[in-house]
């Protein structure tokens, strides 16, 4: 299990040096420069221990302790004095014999026993993941009716679920954010259906009753004592990374990473469903929204990651958003259960009780997939696949057989005859969907072939000019590498913890490098997250690189003017 440590100090010397050394042991850290800062950030991480500068700006250290201890029950608070804050102040002389000065790598010692375990833990909880469980089919069942948002919740939180699994997120936070994501709408339940289903964009007024369906979920939640804090992410999933979001206008790391994960996975799912007033839109564009809404409505690295796992899980075939399923099966109580665990993984069903019903099916919508009950050798499922496979337009459609009970003969038979795959309906619903799912992925494979995966987040200077960048990871203190490209020209730049650690153009290095760059007001740029270098080339402050190269800029263009030359 990895730890998290928050680390509060308004120094930032003093948070770099300590969190240095808290990643070399394998720890997560997690920085914070002023007390309000830090209780925004325990509200939003799972925080294992905290340090504690004695001398916070903002809140006295004593104050900050119950406070943190309120937002994370069980979490170790040591409380420090850097030697360089120390010696300048009188207070050293109020030092006594109950008074001691500890080292650093003593401090990590300290820091790396063992974590008591709790409800709060790593520990697999069987009943937390059953509530989950059920939440997830009493929502399923609620949207399994409504045309515009059947299934979305539930393909939300398997998005946010994979997205916070790949940054990392501890398993309390994991559990926060799926649940959050599973219960972000319900108070959508108390907005009249004209709202709901507008045909057509938002009036003002329209939009603001929209909005309360935030409001009307907590007010739904706020009485039931949940192990999770999952009220912060539901109330801030609209925020915006750059503060323009609502209903606090919270920018970068004061949303919650919850939140950060929620906005932009229900942005995607939305954009890729049918809604009354608009088709759904193709994946690969609401893709390229996600990155143009990159540090701006979102947080850059969540699309990132976002983007990955999508490419991970792509199932639509020939440029259609929902691939289609057509199910030949008599038990309906089955079919329906299957139509259901399908339409929550965006995929559409057709469903007959038949063989035969199924080939006249074909004939006015030819599915991605077929999936028939199988019963004996003689079953009509083998005449259907005979049929498909004897017809060009249909041959190569992918054809899986479902059978009740595990006949060995039957099974080979099956394969022989060239079925994708062979089914029992034994196994879980959450097992078959899954194979059926391998099945569409490895179609959309074949049919378009081998794609060009994309990396980090690309776009255009002169729509996200370089300043734009700095100050989005700054912000977000990320650690990423930025290459920007300018006609023929290429500059690269790493950030680490939201500070410029090193730049490099052709031929230079460090400051002077990152202030030919911030000329460029033309070109492309590629950020990718989690990326280092041992290089150092830069020692200042991103926002005060930023103010000198734009002083240089108008002083070299004041100088070029020809008032200038008079």
């Amino acid at each position: 299990m990895q730890r998290n440590i928050l680390i509060v100090a308004s120094n930032a010397g003093v948070r770099e040096s300590l969190g240095r050394s808290l990643r070399q042991r394998g720890f997560q850290v997690t920085l914070a420069m002023s007390g309000a800062e830090a209780l925004r950030m325990v509200r939003s991480v799972a925080v294992d221990a905290a340090i504690v500068e004695s001398h916070i700006p903002d809140v006295r250290a004593e104050q900050l302790q119950t406070r943190l201890r309120e937002a994370r029950p069980g979490c170790r608070i040591v409380t420090l004095t850097s030697y360089g804050l120390a010696r300048a102040t009188p207070e050293l002389l109020a030092l006594g014999p109950g008074d001691y000065i500890i080292r650093e790598e003593n401090l990590l010692s300290l820091l790396d026993g063992p974590v008591e375990e709790s409800g709060n833990g790593e520990t697999p909880d069987n009943g937390s993941t059953a509530l989950i469980q059920t939440i997830d089919v009493l929502v399923g069942l609620l949207e399994l009716g409504d045309r515009f948002f059947g299934g979305g919740t539930h393909q939300a939180a398997r998005l946010a679920r994979t997205v916070a699994e790949d940054m990392r997120c501890d398993t309390m936070t994991l559990e926060e954010i799926v649940l959050a994501t599973l219960l972000r709408d319900i108070g959508r339940a108390g907005l009249e259906p004209a709202i709901r289903h507008v045909d057509g964009g938002y009036e003002p007024g329209e939009m603001d009753r929209m909005k309360q369906h935030v409001n009307g979920s907590l007010r739904l939640l706020e009485h039931i004592d949940f192990p999770w804090k999952i009220l912060p992410i539901i109330r801030h999933h609209h925020e915006s990374y750059d503060g323009t979001g609502y209903p606090e206008g919270l920018r970068g790391r004061e949303i919650p990473i919850g939140a950060r994960i929620v906005a932009a996975v229900d942005a995607y799912v939305a954009m890729v469903s049918e809604r009354s007033h608009r088709p759904a839109l193709p994946p690969s564009v609401a893709q390229d929204e996600l990155m143009r809404q990159a540090g701006r409505q979102f947080d850059p690295e969540v699309v990132e990651v976002l983007l990955r796992v999508i490419e991970r899980r792509r199932t639509a075939i020939d440029g259609r958003q929902r691939p289609l399923v057509l199910i030949a099966d008599r038990d309906e109580e089955f079919r329906n259960l299957l139509k259901m665990s399908l339409l929550n993984e965006a995929i559409d069903v057709e469903a007959v009780g038949t063989a035969e019903e199924a080939l006249n099916r074909l004939v006015s919508s030819p599915p991605d997939l077929i999936l028939a009950e199988v019963e004996s050798e003689s079953s009509d499922a083998f005449r259907l696949l005979e049929e498909i496979r004897g017809d060009d337009a249909l041959r190569h459609v992918p054809f899986a057989l479902l059978s009740a009970r595990d006949d060995r003969i039957l099974k080979v038979r099956a394969l022989r005859q060239g079925v994708d795959d062979f089914l029992l309906k034994g196994s879980s619903l959450d097992e078959i969907v899954a194979r059926l799912e391998n099945i569409l992925v490895r179609e959309t494979a074949r049919r378009e072939g081998s794609l060009p995966k994309r990396r980090g987040i690309s776009g255009h200077l002169e729509v996200l000019p370089l300043a734009d960048i700095v100050q989005t990871l700054a912000v977000g203190q990320k650690t990423a590498c930025v290459t920007l490209q300018n006609g023929h020209h290429t500059g690269t730049m790493w950030f680490e913890e939201g500070a410029i650690r090193h730049a490099s153009v052709e031929g230079k290095d460090g400051e002077a490098a990152f202030y030919e760059m911030l000329r460029w007001n033309t070109g492309e740029f590629l950020i990718e997250h989690n990326v280092t270098t041992e290089a150092r080339s830069v020692g200042q402050d991103a926002m005060f690189l930023l103010m000198e190269g734009f002083r240089l800029i108008d002083e070299s263009q004041a100088m070029a003017s020809p008032q200038a030359r008079v």
